[in-house]
């Protein structure tokens, strides 16, 4: 029994050393890059990102269907946190301050989403973060720019899955089982 037990031990303590620290530290660190626009570069950084890349210019201006960003085309703008700009699949809940060098970000969805890049501007030019989608939070985290932040935009690239709205349906089902009552009190009031 002694050696069975043993042997458990050394197996599991083997097992653990082969797949047990990387278990537990398995988070996405924050990535960083630095635009390369002259004494108007910034350095970027977003955190629970899998990659991230500096470009000098506007975002805005620059990705659409044929901007080629970590290797794939076809990103969709779906929001900017200072206007009515993108498609509102994923919106920002709390969006980067324009004008601050850090704060925290948040979005309300994923949309079924494997794709999803958020992009901070500042200075002359915009970093693109690819969001790691595998941590306990993927719609939330923290980002920092050594220069006062213009804008930050959310991009995507699939299609999205369009999930209904639990209340909505509550909402329409109730809406039809009032106007059925209503109908049917109106047919026990007239004559016949």
């Amino acid at each position: 029994m002694h050696i069975f037990k043993s042997s458990m031990a050394s197996m599991f303590a083997l097992a653990f050393a082969m797949f047990g620290s990387s278990i537990f530290t398995a988070q996405a660190a924050p990535m960083s890059c630095t635009t390369s626009a002259g004494g108007s570069g910034a350095t970027l950084t977003l955190s629970d990102a899998t990659a991230a890349a500096c470009f000098t210019g506007n975002d805005t201006n620059q990705i659409d269907n044929s901007f080629l960003l970590f290797g794939m085309t076809g990103w969709v703008l779906s929001d900017k946190n200072d206007g009515p700009d993108g498609d509102g699949t994923i919106d920002f809940v709390t969006g980067p301050t324009n004008g601050t060098k850090s704060g925290g970000w948040s979005i309300d969805t994923l949309a079924g989403l494997t794709k999803v890049v958020i992009t901070l501007k500042a200075g002359n030019g915009f970093g693109a973060f690819l969001l790691d989608l595998t941590t306990p939070d993927p719609l939330s985290g923290t980002w920092a720019s050594t220069k006062g932040l213009s804008h930050a935009s959310i991009y995507y690239n699939g299609t999205p899955t369009i999930v209904p709205l639990p209340a909505g349906a509550l909402l329409l089902i109730t809406g039809l089982a009032g106007l059925g009552l209503a109908a049917r009190r109106r047919n026990k009031r007239q004559p016949v």
